[in-house]
């Protein structure tokens, strides 16, 4: 996949860089970069037919990796690299028998000078893998993959394969869609790791030679602090920070554009979020189908504010109608995609393919396993998981309309509900209420308002107040965390 080496190398891009905070790397630098890589990785004895993990932050050193794997052909898997060296999780029991080597890279030296990117001895670690089970016959395939976990959202993560080429589709979809150019200077707080911020953020930005802010592990602090050095006027976002980052700024900030994926908004986020920040869009993907959708930023905010834009290129949606929706909402069902530059399939810790059921993928349509509609422009609304709703009373209620309604009332900052266990009117809901700072309020008193602004089928059975809501490396809500509760 040919990434930096189709970069404009014209006089403004040469002076556009990569940097994490502790490191910088212009673009014109690369090609010397990528040589003492390829050396070593030759002395170490590491070739194409070797399936690698690489596990990655965003860090700058971690960013280089990547591409060099990428722009040399090499198959490799994405893992997110610990952060606590001194955890009692054994790591190594992450790595799937399939990976033969594992590269690591460091971001300073012992001594936390700068490291020098040209010696990658200095910040690259190879080790090979006791696990690894030779599988040269599974790789006949001559073209290049990238493995890349599921986040576990929906369940238990799976490996999840794609081809460098259809990688490159999807990064070319969300580069016509976005319309980021060499000019812009991006910050990418979410980590590259996933499918959200490596195909729509990190590799479309490279692609056009844009300056670079990775951030690792980033708050709202660290947050304002790194825009304030890099002045970014492109951002890639979670919901969640988006609104973080509306409480916490004091003076309105405009961006080019915002680029959020993930979590829902709330209704007045997004109003608020385009008058104090500038043009904010939406995007629909997945791990397996990557960017699905996602509004122009030249659309009207009505269009950008209710939902996820229209079909990028090559995708087609359908709509399987849920027959517990009722007459009344026979638009509303579940939607799947036909993506051609979707997923190859699933691998297990083997590197075995792991057979889909037609209930998941049929004839090359994938099930997002997302409610929404399809309007008749084409338009795509998303309104949720399918897990996030509940047959109750005999009609359906959804979990984001719930949250919605709990949103409304004065004080609370924001709620989750999951469904645990069964009441008489079908299975039960749980609300999880974080109170806004400064405010006291009782399960007994949300319950209460429940009452006049919900019909009784979509009151919570159990309201708990808690100080946060766990989260998930990628931003979203570790629903099962509080399943698990």
């Amino acid at each position: 996949m040919k990434i930096i080496s189709q970069v404009n190398q014209s006089p403004t891009t040469q002076m556009n860089f990569l940097r994490d905070g502790n490191l910088i790397c212009h673009y014109q630098d690369f090609p010397e970069v990528f040589d003492s890589l390829q050396k070593t990785i030759k002395e170490r004895g590491v070739t194409k037919e070797n399936n690698i993990c690489l596990e990655i932050e965003n860090s700058l050193t971690s960013a280089i990796a990547l591409l060099f794997l990428l722009e040399k052909g090499y198959s490799f898997l994405l893992l997110p690299k610990p952060q606590k060296k001194s955890s009692p999780i054994n790591y190594e029991q992450f790595i799937p028998s399939f990976c033969r080597y594992k590269l690591t890279t460091e971001n300073l030296t012992n001594n936390d000078k700068e490291i020098n990117l040209i010696d990658p001895d200095k910040y690259l670690q190879i080790e090979e893998n006791p696990e690894w089970i030779n599988n040269k016959s599974k790789i006949s395939d001559t073209q290049p993959k990238l493995y890349i976990k599921t986040s576990g959202s929906t369940g238990k993560p799976k490996i999840a394969v794609h081809s460098h080429y259809k990688l490159e589709g999807n990064v070319r979809n969300c580069l016509n869609r976005s319309g980021l150019n060499s000019n812009d200077r991006v910050a990418i707080p979410v980590p590259i790791y996933h499918m959200y911020g490596l195909g729509a953020a990190f590799l479309p930005s490279v692609s056009v030679g844009a300056s670079i802010d990775l951030q690792k592990g980033s708050n709202l602090l660290i947050y304002l602090q790194r825009e304030q050095q890099f002045n970014p006027n492109v951002a890639f976002m979670t919901p969640i920070f988006c609104e973080t980052l509306l409480k916490g700024r004091k003076s309105p900030r405009k961006y080019r554009l915002t680029v959020a994926a993930g979590d829902r908004y709330r209704e007045e986020t997004f109003s608020k979020y385009e008058s104090r920040m500038g043009t904010l869009v939406k995007l629909y993907g997945s791990t397996e189908m990557g960017a699905i959708s996602a509004a122009s930023p030249d659309e009207p905010i009505e269009i950008r504010s209710q939902t996820v834009g229209q079909p990028m290129a090559e995708v087609q949606m359908r709509l399987q109608v849920s027959p517990e929706s009722g007459k009344k909402e026979e638009d509303l069902g579940e939607l799947w995609c036909y993506h051609n530059y979707g997923f190859d399939g699933y691998v297990d810790n083997h590197g075995d393919p792991v057979h889909q059921s037609p209930e998941n993928k049929l004839d090359g349509w994938f099930r997002t396993k997302d409610l929404g509609r399809i309007l008749a422009d084409g338009h795509i609304e998303v309104l949720g998981r399918c897990d996030h709703s509940v047959n109750r009373d005999g009609l359906l209620v959804f979990f984001s309309e719930v949250e919605q309604a709990i949103e409304s009332i004065s004080g609370i900052d924001s709620v989750v509900v999951v469904s645990k266990g069964e009441s008489q009117r079908g299975k039960a809901l749980t609300a999880y209420c974080v109170p806004a700072k400064g405010i006291e309020i009782s399960a007994g008193e949300i319950k209460t308002f429940c009452f006049n602004i919900l019909p009784k089928r979509a009151i919570p059975n159990y309201i708990y107040i808690v100080k946060n809501l766990p989260l998930m490396p990628n931003g979203k809500v570790d629903r099962q965390k509080l399943m698990n509760q």
